[in-house]
């Protein structure tokens, strides 16, 4: 709570030294399937995405949840929240500040907090195409279920692109790969996959393809890749 917090503090402070202007955009996805009769299921995901770009300060801010229940029974239970400040030193190259919350209740662990700086460059920004790199070095502090506290540092490189194929289509894929400093042979690679078909100016259609791996799971009887797969209905403003 204390590194998010902190985020937040420094990013308002700077935005004293932009100029006043609509920076602000939001992006919102939101999915419901529930069956009855032979089988009764509910799924609920969401995912919030808020953002503000000006000359020099950027701030990202990003939440995503999945709920469901099978006969009564709960099948997923994730819930993921992180922040990200960025300080532009030049036209592409940047510093950054980052945290983060992650909950999954099928992983193995309880919780997951995660902070630290890092670098990074936009290697495109065009009309039709972004690509975006960073590197981070964040620490850890995770609470492992039936099995207490594991702390450690870590390196992540991470890969976000955007690619507008026509004007009412656009693909994005978020890529990271996390390595454990203390012990290399533990890692996780974390892809997701969309795709958004404008409806309106406000509204679109999305499906995703979410994978989330972890080499070395803390129990035995957690599997080492989950995967998600979604349609959404977008709200964009």
């Amino acid at each position: 709570m204390i590194p998010l917090l902190g985020l937040l503090l420094i990013t308002a402070l700077t935005w004293a030294e932009e100029t006043v202007q609509k920076l602000w955009s939001a992006h919102v996805e939101l999915s419901f399937v529930r069956t009855d009769g032979n089988t009764k299921t509910q799924t609920f995901s969401e995912k919030l995405e808020i953002k503000r770009e000006g000359e020099v300060n950027r701030l990202y801010l990003k939440n995503s949840a999945l709920y469901a229940t099978q006969e009564g029974s709960e099948t997923a239970n994730r819930l993921d929240v992180n922040g990200r400040w960025e300080r532009l030193f030049t036209n592409r190259f940047f510093g950054f500040l980052t945290a983060g919350y992650e909950r999954d209740k099928f992983s193995g662990y309880e919780y997951k907090w995660n902070g630290g700086p890092g670098v990074g460059y936009d290697v495109l920004r065009t009309e039709r195409q972004e690509l975006k790199t960073l590197l981070s070095t964040l620490y850890y502090y995770n609470r492992i279920e039936n099995d207490g506290i594991d702390n450690y540092s870590t390196l992540k490189a991470e890969l976000y692109y955007q690619w507008k194929i026509l004007e009412n289509l656009k693909l994005k894929e978020d890529l990271s790969y996390i390595l454990n400093l203390s012990d290399t042979e533990t890692y996780f690679v974390n892809s997701e996959t969309s795709l958004e078909a404008k409806v309106n100016e406000h509204l679109s259609l999305g499906v995703g393809y979410k994978v989330a791996y972890q080499n070395k799971p803390p129990s035995p009887e957690v599997k080492k890749i989950d995967t998600t797969f979604s349609t959404s209905l977008i709200i964009d403003f």
